[in-house]
């Protein structure tokens, strides 16, 4: 299967070498994005320059003495708790020279740990490294791409929340491949042959000669966005994974609204013990002048994930819930404040509480985050 894809990603660089590419969208751009990228660059501009920053602080009402991951996947920054967070400093380059289109972004802060490329400091990233070449009917986009899966990103400033749903922690956030996408009308699509599951340490990044095959196709109905995106991996010859995602978004007026819904499964062949996961996630919010307000809700299905109570090679079926609302106010122009409350009831007791009896688990979790955000989406970037 490897030599197969193997000389799938040569034909994909051959014909890319060929036709040219166009860069994707930017996947930050707008949550619920589509694939397909922008108009034909046919002109030099730039190099241009952005840049964008939060801070937060975070409060968990279970008051865990060591927070775990489980408690982890509520922080804003998904750092520790009661604490004050850098949650990301980014600085971005993009620009165009004639069909040719480049971009990079570079992640400091808690939340560079979560790309997962840097065997030094976890506090460092590099997010995206990419170059494109648009010869109009198709596009291919070669180096450190965004992912076309998931509602949610990895910048502070483009997510409606503080916090991301749980289905985030399963979604990759960027591929180190080569990637073909073609755009008609109100519809696109795109196709690409990358080193594994997501951007991992270079001593671990497709260790077994294993490729993963990614893809997405999407259509835009006036506002309404409509994306179904997926990815299988042979991470080595004894685990497969692979994800579906759909997601469903639009405005009207000043209204934002999203549906999403994801399966994951990680299989391994050594072990009897799988990781399933299926999460349907709502996304609605408003905003008024400078003032905004966001509501999620989830319902996430783990089957024989490894947390909570498991016990080894036994089954395990975890349900949990979670709601999230967040308030906004932006001070000035590019700079915004925001303060959230989220609730997450499972089924079994994942959450870490030192106020239970004895210190054991507890299956309800209480949040409190406050943000401040710079981001790049200004006059003065």
């Amino acid at each position: 299967m490897r030599k197969f894809i193997g000389f799938a990603a040569a034909g994909l660089l051959i014909v890319g070498t060929a036709v040219g590419v166009r860069a994707e969208t930017p996947h930050e751009e707008h949550p619920g994005h589509t694939p397909g990228g922008g108009p034909a660059a046919q002109s030099n501009d730039g190099p241009n320059f952005t840049f964008g920053a939060s801070t937060s602080y975070t409060y968990d009402i279970n008051d865990p003495d060591t927070s775990t991951g489980e408690n982890q996947k509520l922080y804003s920054s998904f750092e520790q708790d009661e604490s004050f967070n850098i949650d990301m400093v980014q600085i971005g380059i993009s620009g165009t020279r004639g069909p040719v289109t480049y971009g990079a972004k570079l992640d400091f802060g808690d939340m560079a740990k979560l790309v997962k490329n840097s065997t030094l400091d976890d506090s460092f990233a590099m997010q995206e490294m990419y170059l494109a070449v648009d010869a109009g009917p198709l596009m291919v986009t070669a180096g450190r791409m965004p992912t076309p899966i998931g509602y949610e990103v990895l910048e502070p400033w483009a997510n409606p929340n503080i916090s991301r749903s749980r289905a985030y922690s399963f979604q990759p956030i960027n591929h180190d491949g080569v990637a073909l996408s073609a755009e008609s009308g109100n519809f696109n699509t795109m196709v690409g042959v990358v080193n594994g599951f997501a951007v991992t340490d270079p001593t671990v990044n497709n260790p077994d000669d294993e490729y993963a095959i990614v893809g997405a196709v999407g259509a835009a109905v006036g506002d309404l966005d409509l994306r179904l995106a997926g990815i299988w991996s042979e991470e080595t010859d004894d685990k497969d994974l692979y994800e579906i995602n759909g997601v469903l978004a639009g405005n009207y007026n000043n209204c934002r609204y999203g549906v999403e819904g994801t399966y994951f499964n990680g299989n391994n062949d050594l072990n009897a013990l799988d990781l399933s996961m299926w999460d349907v996630t709502l996304y609605g919010g408003a905003t008024w002048g400078p003032w905004s307000a966001d509501l999620r809700g989830s319902f996430t299905e783990e089957i024989d994930a490894t947390n909570g109570n498991t016990v080894a090679g036994g089954a395990h079926d975890n349900s949990i819930w979670s709601f999230t609302a967040t308030g906004g106010y932006e001070i000035t122009d590019g700079v915004v404040v925001r303060a959230e409350y989220r609730l997450d009831a499972a089924t079994e007791n994942i959450f870490a509480d030192d106020d239970t009896i004895g210190g054991s688990p507890d299956n309800l979790d209480n949040v409190l985050s406050v943000q401040l955000l710079w981001t790049p989406a200004t006059g003065d970037e």
